[in-house]
């Protein structure tokens, strides 16, 4: 019984040293080991604070880069469809002005094809006179170097006919 008692009841003075063993241990640990270790638990969470603000940072100006771009893309997106409507606008036009010169150039060329007939006619025309006056010229020349029957008459008349009708054609 007296060891279970010595069990139950600690010496004093064992007590005493290991109470003070323990503030000395406490004492070391928190002078060398807990205030470098709270302290670098503290620098870790501004680092980690630092860290999250930054990326939130980030994040924002990629956030507004983003926007600045899509607005930019926008602004391309109208630029190339005015370019694109501007370019239909100056083909059509070109479009255009091509066929006011080809009808021009149409014109002028029936114009000149119409003004050359006409010439072609006139000469013709002109042609056609001067061998009517030639024939006409050589009957009278015939009628008056002889007097003529009715008969006679009736044939000169056929055959300057038939000369004009050559001529006509």
């Amino acid at each position: 019984m007296e060891e279970l008692s010595k069990i139950l009841n600690p010496m004093t003075s064992t007590i005493f040293w290991s109470i003070v063993c323990f503030l000395l241990l406490f004492f070391v640990l928190w002078k060398f080991v807990f205030k470098p270790v709270n302290k670098m638990i503290n620098e870790r969470q501004d680092e980690i604070r630092k860290n999250i603000d930054e990326a939130d940072r980030q994040r924002d100006e990629a956030i507004k880069y983003l926007d600045e771009q899509k607005i930019l893309l926008e602004q391309s997106k109208k630029e190339a469809k005015e370019i694109i409507e501007s370019g239909r606008q100056s083909a059509r036009k070109i479009q255009e002005e091509m066929e006011e010169k080809a009808d021009e150039k149409s014109r002028q060329m029936i114009d000149e094809a119409l003004e050359e007939i006409k010439r072609e006619k006139d000469k013709s025309l002109n042609e056609v006179k001067n061998q009517i006056i030639d024939i006409a010229m050589q009957a009278t020349e015939k009628v008056i170097s002889k007097s003529l029957s009715e008969e006679e008459h009736k044939k000169l008349i056929e055959e300057s006919l038939q000369e004009v009708g050559k001529a006509v054609e």
